[in-house]
């Protein structure tokens, strides 16, 4: 007899946060439920797999996740499935993995469904690693291929730290017994503000009720893909005042129509953003009128590249057809008349998260840097004569603005440093 799709818990987290306590608490405290687990070989002291009393099982992971799901799906004797990723794993990826079929076709939807992504944050390390603009090869952590310092990922800890927890549906905060009741306030509302969507769960070694990460029905790609705080303050009915909450984070966004003076841009983001815990968007600069660039920064470290090639660059022979909502979205973000290409659908529209903002001046700051009357009425001939210090933008990847739909990877060919 088949068996239902058996639900898949992800767990994500750096090594040394609690991802190998919280799997051992489910696998000893499972409510009942025949758990099989799926952790690194070094979890199992060198066996395939280690079987429990109470009906449980780690197996060990040492090759495809896929091939060892089909296995553990076919014995028909477990109720779900938790996978314990790398410490550096990227969650789409493996969200994808489990979700879509590969470019053979193949699929695990008919054996495995993805139930619940769960990030776990270590409170007592939180904020030195969200400060620090150290990468991951520094540290000495496996890539999602599971190479230590891979010349492949040039990705930060901070980095990677955000994509765990905007990517997520659960949020376990461990070790809260090793920070005050106070910090932990202040990291569960800055967790919040990263990911508003994900439910926020305090842990000490490890102990949260199996009901809170398994079998919850809380992941949805879509909305898990929507997730980030900065997206939410960008999609939101009201735009934010900047106003901060009792613990001092807040949110404030940056809308223009005009360009950036790429030197006076490139110089404010090499200063310091005090305060600025995550920042996302897009640009546009007066040197670049047919590309629009995307900002990423988070904590410590801030990526700037191509984000994709504006609409009003392109000839309207290019543009979508048969796609009401892409098209909608197109007119939605144009300015002015429909013929008129000058600014048509290029902008400033960026996001900032943090603690203690002050709107006024970010407002000031960022209004610095567009052109003044007199470099803009010069025309687009005049800008492109200006000096420009961002390296160049390789648009191969990035070669149409549907890429602009708040969805900018960090992956791209683009510059990067710390802050």
């Amino acid at each position: 007899m088949n068996q239902p799709p058996l639900p898949v818990t992800v767990l994500s987290g750096f090594s040394g946060a609690g991802k190998t306590t919280l799997l051992d608490h489910l696998l000893t405290h499972g409510d009942g439920l025949r758990i099989a687990g799926i952790a690194g070989t070094e979890a199992n002291a060198g066996k395939e797999c280690v079987e429990m009393p109470n009906g449980c099982a780690r197996f060990a992971l040492s090759g495809d996740p896929s091939a060892l799901i089909e296995r553990i799906a076919a014995q028909q004797r477990f109720d779900v499935i938790v996978i314990e990723s790398t410490g550096a794993a990227d969650p789409m990826q493996i969200a994808e993995t489990l979700t879509f079929a590969d470019d053979e076709g193949a699929s695990l939807s008919e054996i495995a469904r993805l139930d619940t992504m769960v990030t776990v944050v270590d409170a007592s390390n939180f904020m030195r690693d969200y400060a620090s603009a150290e990468a991951l090869a520094g540290r000495g952590i496996a890539d999602s291929a599971g190479s230590a310092g891979s010349e492949e990922d040039d990705r930060t800890v901070v980095e990677v730290l955000v994509e765990q927890i905007e990517y997520c549906d659960v949020m376990v905060v461990s070790k809260t017994d090793l920070v005050s009741a106070e910090e932990v306030g202040q990291l569960r509302r800055i967790l919040h503000a990263i990911n508003p969507r994900a439910e926020l769960i305090d842990a000490r070694f490890g102990a949260v009720p199996p009901a809170d990460v398994l079998n919850t029905g809380r992941f949805d790609f879509d909305a898990t893909a929507s997730a980030p705080g900065w997206l939410a303050t960008l999609n939101a009915d009201e735009e934010p005042d900047g106003t901060p909450d009792e613990f001092g984070v807040g949110h404030f966004v940056y809308r223009a129509r005009r360009p950036f003076h790429p030197e006076r841009l490139w110089t404010l983001l090499h200063q310091e953003w005090p305060g600025v815990l995550r920042s996302k968007g897009f640009f546009w600069l007066a040197t670049r009128s047919d590309v629009g660039g995307s900002l990423s920064q988070a904590g410590g470290a801030c990526r700037h590249g191509p984000a994709g090639v504006w609409w009003a660059a392109q000839d309207r022979s290019e543009w979508p057809t048969g796609d009401a909502e892409l098209e909608a979205e197109i007119v939605a973000d144009w300015y002015g008349d429909p013929d008129d290409t000058s600014i048509g659908d290029r902008r400033q529209e960026l996001v900032l998260i943090g603690v203690d903002l002050d709107a006024n001046e970010w407002q000031r700051k960022f209004d610095a840097c567009l052109l003044s009357d007199e470099e803009w009425a010069a025309g687009p001939e005049a800008w492109n004569q200006m000096n420009d210090p961002f390296p160049p933008w390789d648009i191969e990847e990035h070669d149409h603005e549907h890429d602009h739909d708040h969805d900018h990877g960090d992956d791209c060919d683009c510059g990067h440093h710390a802050h």
